[in-house]
């Protein structure tokens, strides 16, 4: 028997489950703040907002879906950062984590060419892990600015133009 797929789901807050909700807390907090150690408040508010959207990879079988393997969320900027005097992008995406018992596979790349096919005449922005620049380079970033501390850990905006 062939083993089921990872699916990608893409889900504003108010079409969320408790369920749902859930998973992906536990897989952030896990990641972000039990792995990496980060300093930053996770829960900033910004899932709850109408235009942010959830996305994820999990396996779906005969039953629901499995907990994420995958996730992260785009938001919308009303302001674009400015960096070195030009405007980034409005399209931020952001929360890109991958369980660990999943990497290696391909997920994020997979589950970041499916927001670039939804968003990619949009301008995107992120600020990326310094040492997981390649991954975002892959699908069209390129970095912009300098290296900075971001949750203890270093990171750099990376922007991706228009298609």
């Amino acid at each position: 028997m062939d083993r089921p797929t990872d699916t990608v789901t893409m889900k504003p807050w108010t079409d969320l489950t408790p369920e749902e909700v859930y998973a992906i807390a536990r897989l952030r907090t896990e990641v972000f703040l039990r792995e990496q150690q980060c300093d930053d408040e996770e829960l900033d508010g910004r899932d709850l907002e109408p235009t942010t959207e959830h996305w994820w990879t999990g396996v779906e079988g005969d039953a629901a879906p499995t907990a994420p393997t995958t996730y992260l969320r785009v938001l919308r900027n009303e302001d674009a950062e400015i960096i070195d005097g030009l405007p980034t992008a409005h399209l931020v995406i952001g929360r890109v984590v991958t369980d660990p018992e999943h990497r290696g596979r391909g997920l994020a790349s997979r589950l970041l060419a499916a927001v670039i096919e939804r968003h990619g005449n949009e301008p995107m922005m992120l600020h990326a892990q310094f040492h997981a620049r390649q991954l975002y380079v892959n699908v069209g970033f390129a970095p912009v600015g300098e290296i900075f501390d971001e949750a203890g850990i270093d990171h750099i905006t990376m922007v991706r133009p228009a298609d």
